[in-house]
Parts: structure tokens; C-alpha cells; sequence
């Protein structure tokens, strides 16, 4: 069975910023690789990939299970909402496949 994907593009002007922010967040924790570019982090119950791109940050998020997912999705929300509270950013999932 393939991968449940969901993607996310935040609008911010240092997209750079918040993603080494994210990634050296998960890091402690979870195998994360990052550049200024873009990132990645292993969770046991799936992946988040990150790539600045302009003036946002694109998110992909797969798992092999709905639950998963929503894991996923709340965990990576959950802590990006917190590095930009100055931004307020908005984050929206939306489903591919």
C-alpha cells in the first residue's frame, strides 16, 4: 500500500528560518537532515519533508495509516504554530492520494 500524503504551504518571509527552526526542534528526538533549503524528519509513525520555496514553506507529510497521519500533521502544526506565533501562520492539509 502506498503512503497517505498531505501537503501544506505556509506563507512567511523567511521560510528558511522556521524550517532549521522545525528541524533542529525534532532533532533531540527523531532522526532529522536539514539545509537552509530543505529538511526532513523520521517519526516512527511517518515523515515530514520541508522545502523553502519564496516566501513560504512547503510541507509534505506521508504515513502508512489515517491515524498516522493525523499524528504526523498534528505534531508538525502543533510546533511550527509555536515557532511562529509572531506570524500567526496559517496551515492548511490538504490530501494527495
Amino acid at each position: 500500500m502506498a503512503p497517505l500524503r498531505a501537503e501544506a504551504n505556509v506563507d512567511t518571509i523567511v521560510p528558511d528560518r522556521y524550517l532549521v527552526q522545525l528541524c533542529k526542534h525534532f532533532a533531540p528526538n527523531t532522526p532529522a537532515a536539514y539545509s537552509e533549503a530543505e529538511g526532513r524528519a523520521e517519526f516512527e509513525f511517518g515523515h515530514c519533508t520541508l522545502q523553502a520555496i519564496g516566501k513560504g514553506l512547503m510541507l509534505v507529510v506521508e504515513a502508512e495509516d489515517e491515524s498516522s497521519l493525523a499524528q504526523v500533521q498534528r505534531l508538525v502544526s502543533t510546533y511550527l504554530e509555536k515557532s511562529m506565533w509572531r506570524e500567526r501562520p496559517t496551515i492548511t492539509w490538504i490530501r494527495r492520494g
